[in-house]
């Protein structure tokens, strides 16, 4: 990082928008481009554009694609962990020593955000002045679109490293200058705060949008909620995310819909969703690297051909834990609509057959009987792990051309959505008081759960969010910061993350400023790094 200030990557109109003859950007060799330097309401569609796509950028890159997941207390190191970089997901997971300060992977996250970040700002201070009331419209609706993404950058950066700068656009014709200081905690939600209340009143509804990788001010209200959880604000947080329930133009999906893609980006597209990063086929070159990440070794079972049915190409860097199964009810609808909790013989040919006169046909379940015999399977010192129970949110078919052996896919990363507006807003109930609100929230979605009321819950405790928490919304990229909120993070994963539990400390709820940063700006590394 050369300079603290922003470098705004090289940007021509033909690959941001080649569709427009117009200027679109006034591009001079400079640390960032100036607000004013946004010619037209063109440009401001361009450079939200390179926000998505520095953002999505996260989920393209194998070492760093599942970072959010990493380092809970539902997940166990895959299989195959050891080919990922200490100082990328594996030390993220396990938080041993190469997970470090000068980890190229966490200062490829926190580059990313920041120039994010920097074209967020350039978008929010433009200086463009509307023609009539239609122009004015286009400019609010990016303006907020960029205000939200600002909050939701300000979020992941605030709950993963504490105290951070802010992100500031350099005034024309000054010099960049390596000073940036780190902002308060505090003082970084309320900005999170101020940007979700005014991007709430600037973009529409999710009822009028078709897209899920749009802001709305759905997303604005969710993103508030839970900076208001951090913060302890009970009442404000249920006020956020019921706004998200009832005013965000959201509908809770059955539960085989909700991570489906069988029918395409339209069914990407439900109405559970509140914003995902969207990954589509005619970006050939900018693919989604999630997609096989929790696939356990299932075809190294002599007998199971590696298949897209059977999760495809498996990359095994993570897997769910015991504990996270012990959580669910055998009638929880869930444990069959999420997961895939066996594999069958599928294959009987010469490089994989069955295990000869072993009394295993194509068609019978995979068992640890079966794995006890010589040549089941050509990783034998893996034993049972070879086929991890897996979650399959993360899974892709074949439905935008994806092959058994691809090690990338099209599908969209979802982000955040209804059912996490409901448990924040049940649990913002409960610990402001409102218990019976906090019941009805929390009920409807065991209710979907289970398809009946036998499973309601009738009183609630701080346990029940957590298990309710990790039954509804693990591996989807929120474990994290929910435990660390409720300062479980180190003792959870101690008790539950077997991968982790020899390696985390208290310095862990917080993860290292890079050290590039600190070298050149002179503030202080986070405790204990």
């Amino acid at each position: 990082m050369k300079k603290l200030k922003i470098y705004l990557l090289a940007l021509t109109v033909a690959t941001l928008l080649w569709s427009c003859d117009d200027q679109i950007i006034n591009t001079v060799d400079r640390d960032g481009l100036a607000a004013s330097q946004i010619l037209n309401i063109a440009g401001l569609e361009a450079t939200m554009f390179q926000v998505y796509e520095r953002a999505r950028n996260i989920h393209e890159d194998a070492d760093i694609s599942i970072y959010k997941i990493c380092g809970d207390d539902l997940t166990i190191a895959g299989t195959n962990m050891r080919d990922a970089p200490v100082g990328g997901i594996q030390g993220m997971n396990s938080y041993a020593s190469g997970f470090s300060a000068s980890s190229g992977k966490v200062n490829d996250l926190w580059n990313i955000m920041y120039a994010s970040l920097g074209s967020c700002n350039r978008v929010i201070e433009n200086t463009i002045v509307p023609k009539d009331a239609v122009e004015k419209a286009k400019i609010d609706k990016f303006v907020g679109e960029a205000l939200t993404m600002r909050a939701y950058l300000y979020l992941e950066l605030v709950e993963r490293f504490d105290n951070v700068p802010f992100s500031k656009l350099l005034p024309e014709g000054q010099t960049p200058a390596s000073e940036s200081p780190l902002e308060s905690k505090e003082t970084v939600y309320n900005q999170i705060i101020e940007d979700c209340k005014k991007a709430a009143e600037l973009l529409p509804s999710r009822a009028t949008s078709t897209s899920v990788g749009s802001p709305s001010s759905g997303l604005a209200n969710h993103i508030m909620s839970l900076a208001y959880m951090d913060l302890g604000k009970w009442s404000e947080a249920a006020t956020a995310a019921e706004n998200v329930i009832s005013k965000g133009g959201y509908t809770l999906q059955l539960l085989d819909k909700i991570f489906s893609i069988v029918g395409g980006k339209e069914t990407e597209n439900n109405k559970e969703v509140i914003f995902s990063w969207v990954f589509t086929t005619s970006a050939v070159n900018r693919v989604n690297r999630m997609v096989m990440m929790m696939v356990p070794l299932y075809d190294r079972v002599n007998g199971v051909a590696r298949s897209l049915n059977n999760g495809g190409r498996p990359y095994a860097r993570l897997s769910p834990n015991d504990y996270y199964f012990s959580l669910f009810d055998s009638t929880d609808k869930r444990l069959a609509a999420w997961h895939k909790l066996s594999w069958k013989l599928d294959v009987n040919i010469s490089g994989d057959a069955i295990v000869p006169n072993s009394g295993f046909v194509i068609g019978n379940v995979v068992t640890p009987a079966y794995l006890a015999l010589t040549n089941a399977s050509v990783v034998p010192n893996l034993g049972t792990r070879i086929i991890d129970p897996a979650c399959t949110k993360l899974w892709e078919d074949g439905t935008y051309g994806r092959l058994a052996d691809d090690a990338q896919g099209y599908k969209n990363v979802m982000v955040y959505r209804l059912a996490q507006s409901y448990l924040t807003a049940a649990e913002a109930h409960w610990r402001s008081g409102n218990t019976p609100r906090a019941l009805e929230l929390i009920n409807t979605i065991r209710r979907r759960a289970f398809g009946d009321t036998a499973h309601d819950f009738s009183t609630l405790t701080q346990e029940t969010f957590i298990d309710e928490n990790a039954r509804e919304l693990g591996f989807e990229g929120h474990r994290w910061a929910f435990l660390k909120r409720m300062g479980l993070l180190v003792d959870r994963v101690k008790l539950h993350n077997p991968s982790a539990s020899p390696f985390i400390q208290a310095k862990n709820v917080r993860w290292p400023l890079p050290q590039a940063f600190i070298d050149l700006s002179g503030n202080q590394q986070n405790q204990g790094y």
